[in-house]
């Protein structure tokens, strides 16, 4: 009789779950509320999270490499206030400049690149710990924001720039007869984490993220430069997030103070639960897609059947901690088949695993 491999089995159920979790929980509030399941529905569920995708394809990144980027919702934030205020006039909170939309958009993307430099440089260069880097650089980027708003909303921006984030592609007829708007925002988001899953899965550059998040040591005997590479994983962090800023500001019509603000915990959770691991080196884009689809189902589908805010977050955390403990699982089991593998032609070493 053939021998059913149980450890393969298990890989492939904990990378493919997710999956699995988007299907359940269509089904399930497709079953308890009829207004769940429309195609209005499904489109804005993917129109509401888009910048919540962007910011998860920056943080994906950085922990392939297993790195931390806790820095990127006040990145988003600081763009989509910069952007603000350059294109609203003083009446709407802004500083009169009233500058083209595309210039906006161009000052905005630099900021963000700029500070994944500025994280990337004192990581790489100067060895300071991942973590407390990005933390005071959330601290001081939410500093920043309040510091040249000062504490206001800018809005009434120019609709050419609202568009990429609030305006819509084109137009499809629904059996009702009704037209449906297909958010600009919904396909973006699709195009970019198909253009972050071909980075990561066939192009060098991917391959070598992989290698640096398994193990840097070896990445590093074996050639690759892992400074350079982490460098640019956190430029495409904050590139990211300064995309996000701006489908987030053209979907509000407006920065304020807080745009962004407590993003980072939703965008790390979705980024673990599409199977992206903080241990790093393991996961890929599609996965977290996956994760950014059921943040989002979840939030739609808890919000339409009136659940209190307070067991929504009750449900964010259980949802966290399951993706955790599974990620935790998993690098357990591969640990021992890793040893199992190392000991297998040493005498002593099999005798060893029969305790």
């Amino acid at each position: 009789m053939r021998r059913i491999n149980l450890g393969g089995f298990f890989l492939f159920l904990v990378d493919n779950l997710i999956w699995v979790l988007v299907i359940i929980a269509l089904v399930t509030f497709s079953a308890l509320s009829k207004s769940f399941f429309t195609p209005f529905n499904l489109v804005n569920i993917l129109y509401r999270v888009a910048a919540l995708g962007l910011l998860v394809i920056g943080q994906a990144f950085t922990l392939i490499t297993a790195n931390f980027d806790l820095s990127s919702e006040s990145t988003m934030g600081l763009t989509a206030m910069v952007a603000a205020l350059m294109l609203a006039s003083t009446k709407n909170g802004g500083l009169g400049w009233e500058t083209h939309p595309l210039l906006a958009i161009l000052v905005m993307l630099l900021v963000g690149v700029a500070i994944g430099w500025v994280n990337g440089t004192l990581i790489t260069k100067f060895k300071m710990n991942n973590f407390i880097v990005t933390v005071a650089m959330l601290m001081i980027l939410r500093g920043a924001i309040y510091a040249i708003s000062p504490g206001k909303s800018a809005s009434f921006l120019p609709a050419s720039f609202d568009w990429l984030g609030g305006g819509s592609l084109f137009k499809v007829m629904q059996p009702n007869g009704k037209p449906l708007a297909i958010p600009t925002s919904a396909v973006f988001l699709i195009v970019a984490f198909l253009v972050a899953f071909i980075v990561t899965r066939y192009r060098r550059f991917g391959r070598d993220m992989y290698a640096i998040g398994s193990n840097r040591a070896a990445a590093e005997s074996a050639g690759i430069n892992s400074a350079k590479v982490i460098m640019l994983v956190y430029m495409i962090s904050g590139f990211c997030a300064a995309l996000a800023g701006l489908l987030e500001a053209g979907r509000m019509d407006s920065a304020t103070p807080r745009t962004g603000a407590g993003l980072i915990f939703p965008v790390t959770a979705a980024a673990v639960v599409g199977g992206i691991s903080l241990f790093g080196g393991r996961g890929n884009m599609i996965g977290a897609f996956g994760g950014v689809l059921l943040w989002a189902i979840l939030d739609t589908g808890l919000n339409i059947m009136k659940v209190s805010p307070f067991w929504i977050e009750v449900g964010r955390g259980a949802l966290l901690l399951f993706a955790m403990l599974l990620d935790a699982l998993k690098v357990e089991y591969l640990r021992r088949v890793s040893v199992q593998k190392a000991l297998a032609g040493n005498p002593i070493g099999l005798k060893d695993q029969a305790y």
